[in-house]
C-alpha cells in the first residue's frame, strides 16, 4: 500500500451514540488531519468512510448497519473502517460485509492514522487494564459544535443487569487532571462558551485503582474526586461554563451539591439517570439504590442549588415490568417532576445478565407506555418551565438556527431550550433572553441586548 498516495484520501466520519462517542471522532479527526488525510463535506465523494459505532441498545446496532450498507452503496470504493463499542464485541456480524477495509477496537481509535497508512500495521495495542496509566486521546477544537466535550474518564464499575457498556468499555480510567486543564485551556481560548465534563462513568472519576494511589499519595490528596477536578477547572481564566453530563445518583454527594450550588461557572443542571421509579424493577436491574433515595438526592440538590434542572433517563418494559410496576414510575415522574427525561426501551444485550430473562414485554403495551410516559414528561417538563415565564436566563447561542422557524435557538444553564428572533452575530455567545411563551414543545423567548 502507498503511504504517501492513502495520504491524500478524503475521509468522511459518522458518529453514532453518546458524547464519549463525539468526542473521540473529533480526536481522530484531529489525528487525521495532522498526518495529511483531507475531510471531505459531502458522504457521496469520500474515500475513506469512518463509522464510529454505538452499541447501548439492538437498535444502536441496527443504525450501524444501516450506515455500513449506505457507505458502500454511496462510492462501492471506498474503504469502510468501523470503530466504537459495537465492534468490541460484535465485529464478526460486520467483518463480511462489502467495503469493510478496517475493524478498529476503542483502545486503537488513536493508531487510526497509521492503520490506515500502513505504517505499522500489525501493532496490537494491549487491553486496557485499571492497574497502570490512562493515555487518552485529546482534541483542540470541537468541529460543528457550539459546546465543547471533554473526556475525563472511561470505564464503567456499575453493573447494571441490562447495560453492556461495561463489557466494551473495560475497567475504570481516569485522566490526569493537568491534561484535563490544558484541554480546557485550549478549548477556551478558541471560543467556546461551554465546557461538558463527559465519562463513560463521570462520577467515578478518581477511583480507578491507578489513579487513586498517585491522589492518596499526595498530601491531602487521598480521597479526591470528580468535585477537585471542578475545583479545578474554575481557576481556568475566561468567560466560560462548564456542565456535568450524565452522572449516576450513587456520586451526586454532598460535596458535589455543595460546590455547585457555590458556583454559578457550573450549569444548574443535574442528568442522573433512575431508569425506574418502582423498586421491585430496580432490584432486577441491579440499580444500587430505591425509589426513595433518589428522592431524597433530589430533594437535597434542590434544596441547595437554586432553579436546579433535574434530567434523567428512564427504561422501561424491563423483562417482568408488571403495569404496577409501571404505574409506580409514572408516579414518580409526576413527583420528581424532571425538566427533561430520556426515555428508552427495554433491548436484550448478549452477556448482560438480563440477556434472555422471562417475562419480555408485548410490543403493543410497551408501545402503549411509551406514549403515556412520553406525555407525563412532556408535561413535568412544561411545569418546570413554566416558572420562567417572564424571566431572564443566559442563553448561549448554538450555530444553527432552528429548522422549522428559522429563530435562533440556545440552552440556558439550566438546560432550557429556548427560540428567540435575533442577528447570526449572536450566535457562539451567551446572551440574555427574556422567557415569553412555551408550549408542551417550545419556549419562546425575547432577546434583550445589554
Amino acid at each position: 500500500m502507498n503511504s504517501q498516495a492513502d495520504n491524500s484520501k478524503r475521509f468522511f466520519i459518522k458518529t453514532l451514540g453518546c458524547k464519549v462517542n463525539q468526542y473521540e471522532s473529533q480526536a481522530m479527526r484531529e489525528i487525521l488531519l495532522r498526518a495529511g488525510f483531507k475531510e471531505c463535506l459531502a458522504r457521496d465523494i469520500a474515500d475513506i468512510y469512518i463509522l464510529n459505532t454505538c452499541t447501548v441498545t439492538n437498535r444502536a446496532d441496527k443504525e450501524s448497519r444501516y450506515w455500513l450498507g449506505f457507505f458502500h452503496k454511496a462510492n462501492p470504493k471506498a474503504k469502510i473502517v468501523v470503530t466504537g463499542c459495537y465492534v468490541e464485541r460484535d465485529s464478526n456480524d460486520i467483518s463480511f460485509l462489502p467495503g469493510i477495509a478496517h475493524i478498529i477496537k476503542n483502545d486503537e481509535k488513536n493508531r487510526i492514522a497509521e492503520i490506515l497508512t500502513n505504517t505499522n500495521p500489525v501493532a496490537q495495542y494491549p487491553m486496557p487494564t485499571a492497574q497502570g496509566p490512562y493515555n487518552p486521546l485529546t482534541i483542540t477544537d470541537f468541529k460543528n459544535h457550539t459546546k465543547a466535550f471533554v473526556k475525563i474518564q472511561d470505564g464503567c464499575e456499575n453493573c447494571c443487569s441490562y447495560c453492556k457498556v461495561p463489557l466494551v468499555r473495560g475497567p475504570l480510567r481516569s485522566r490526569p487532571v493537568t491534561d484535563i486543564l490544558k484541554e480546557v485551556k485550549i478549548l477556551v481560548e478558541k471560543g467556546f462558551k461551554e465546557i461538558v465534563l463527559t465519562g463513560v462513568c463521570l462520577g467515578a472519576w478518581g477511583k480507578d485503582p491507578y489513579t487513586k494511589a498517585i491522589l492518596d499519595s499526595w498530601p491531602g490528596g487521598k480521597g479526591l474526586g470528580l468535585v477537585d477536578v471542578l475545583k479545578a477547572m474554575v481557576k481556568i481564566p475566561g468567560d466560560f461554563r462548564m456542565r456535568l453530563s450524565s452522572i449516576e445518583p450513587r456520586y451526586v454527594t454532598e460535596d458535589l451539591i455543595d460546590f455547585i450550588s457555590k458556583n454559578r461557572r457550573i450549569c444548574r443542571h443535574l442528568h442522573i439517570p433512575f431508569q425506574s421509579g418502582d423498586d421491585e424493577i430496580l432490584k432486577k436491574m441491579d440499580r444500587p439504590y430505591t425509589a426513595e433515595g433518589y428522592r431524597a438526592i433530589v430533594d437535597k440538590a434542590r434544596s441547595r442549588i437554586e432553579d436546579v434542572a433535574i434530567t434523567t433517563d428512564i427504561l422501561i418494559g424491563f423483562p417482568g415490568e408488571s403495569d404496577k410496576n409501571f404505574k409506580n414510575t409514572m408516579d414518580f415522574i409526576r413527583e420528581i417532576l424532571p425538566a427533561r427525561t430520556h426515555i428508552f426501551t427495554f433491548s436484550q444485550r448478549e452477556g448482560t445478565k438480563a440477556h434472555g430473562m422471562e417475562g419480555l414485554i408485548n410490543k403493543a403495551i410497551l408501545k402503549k407506555r411509551y406514549y403515556e410516559l412520553e406525555v407525563a414528561a412532556l408535561s413535568s417538563s412544561y411545569i418546570y418551565r413554566k416558572r420562567f415565564m417572564d424571566k431572564k436566563l443566559d442563553i448561549l447561542v448554538e450555530t444553527k438556527r432552528d429548522r422549522l422557524t428559522g429563530l435562533l435557538t440556545g440552552y440556558s444553564d439550566n438546560y432550557i431550550k429556548v427560540l428567540f428572533d435575533g442577528p447570526d452575530s449572536l450566535m457562539k455567545e451567551i446572551v440574555p433572553v427574556t422567557i415569553e411563551d412555551m408550549t408542551l414543545s417550545y419556549t419562546l423567548g425575547r432577546y434583550e441586548p445589554v
